[in-house]
């Protein structure tokens, strides 16, 4: 997956795998970057609608909008058969993510990935999101397709990195999906298996066909329970504060204060400092400097979207989903941790 994800940055289509939806859907407009305040122009905050009445996703509909994860229309309306843009489908996983803090994007970013939405209702979220891999293909009143909408929902769940599992494979999943075209199936094939998107009953995925606003609302909720299932157990912001100085700071200091580049002395580096980490979690991560030449691997800056899940007896797993720069484009990385006390963490591998 690392050469497809590269291709985003590199050029103008962002390649970030993400999820897609069976014969429902999710979203509408409306927004939030730490919080869900509302940026768009214009739109209604009433909990009911002129015309959702009898409509086959009335209930998750309502839900949404009780919630205060959609908004309507001036005129009261929901308009749920009318396609969802690609700023308002960002504007809802925006939502439904937990917060972070972000940074501001690069001039390459800017000028590459949100030009278009620059002046927007929806420019902080493009902004926010883009800290995190997440970008869409077109420009903001772009509507929407399945294909897209799986690759954005993927990366929002830090699992765009799934799609690897399905470089060259010969399976046929969708009768319309050619295993020869591997950069969609490395986007539909891993939201398949994990439950994500199931497909049509005639066996296609249908990745060009436009989605509802109705489709994004159901969508929306599959987002959210999909991050519940994902990411068990229940982490302190203590805790989650802790591990995330633990590995950050393990990080910063080989690759930038120490700036360490061959992996003999990076264990020797670990070794002399006695440092919680074990052989395992510097294989995991390190391993590119046992080549000669590599490619300059970009970590995240710890402020972009962070996944934190309690998967064990004293054993935590640390996500994070983050744009690595042009080289790198959109990538998803996941560490592990032990601790005894949830204060103290070591670093390791994932099968330890």
């Amino acid at each position: 997956m690392q050469d497809y994800i590269r291709q985003m940055g590199k050029k103008s289509a962002v390649m970030a795998l993400v999820l897609s939806f069976v014969l429902s859907g999710v979203a509408t407009s409306g927004i939030g970057v730490q919080q869900a305040d509302a940026r768009e122009e214009g739109v209604s905050t009433t909990v009911s609608f002129t015309d959702t009445t009898g409509h086959w996703a009335t209930k998750e509909i309502m839900a949404a909008a009780k919630s205060g994860l959609i908004q309507g229309f001036p005129d009261g309306s929901f308009q749920p058969e009318q396609t969802v843009t690609q700023e308002q489908f960002l504007s809802l996983i925006e939502r439904v993510m937990p917060s972070f803090a972000g940074h501001e994007p690069d001039a390459f970013m800017r000028e590459t990935y949100l030009s278009h939405a620059a002046g927007r209702w929806s420019e902080k979220t493009y902004i926010h999101l883009a800290a995190a891999g997440i970008m869409p293909t077109g420009k903001p009143t772009d509507s929407l397709n399945r294909l897209e909408a799986t690759r954005i929902l993927l990366a929002a769940l830090g699992h765009q990195s799934e799609g690897e599992k399905y470089r060259g494979t010969k399976s046929r999943f969708f009768s319309d999906l050619s295993t020869d075209n591997e950069s969609q199936v490395m986007i539909a094939y891993p939201a398949y298996k994990m439950g994500i998107m199931v497909g049509f009953p005639d066996g296609t995925f249908r990745p060009d066909e436009k989605i509802s606003r109705a489709q994004a609302v159901v969508l929306l909720n599959r987002l959210d329970h999909q991050i519940e299932e994902l990411y068990p157990g229940t982490v302190t912001d203590n805790e989650k504060k802790a591990m995330t100085e633990a590995v950050s700071t393990f990080v910063g200091n080989v690759m930038d204060k120490e700036k360490i580049r061959r992996y003999d002395d990076l264990v020797a580096y670990v070794k002399k400092n006695k440092l919680q980490v074990t052989d395992s979690f510097l294989r995991e991560h390190f391993s590119f400097m046992q080549y000669e030449v590599y490619d300059y691997i970009r970590f995240p800056r710890f402020n972009e979207l962070t996944y934190y899940a309690k998967i064990g007896i004293g054993k935590y797993r640390m996500t994070v989903q983050y744009y690595s720069g042009e080289l790198g484009g959109s990538v998803d990385k996941t560490f592990y941790l032990s601790s005894a006390d949830g204060k103290t963490f070591r670093l390791i591998g994932k099968d330890e």
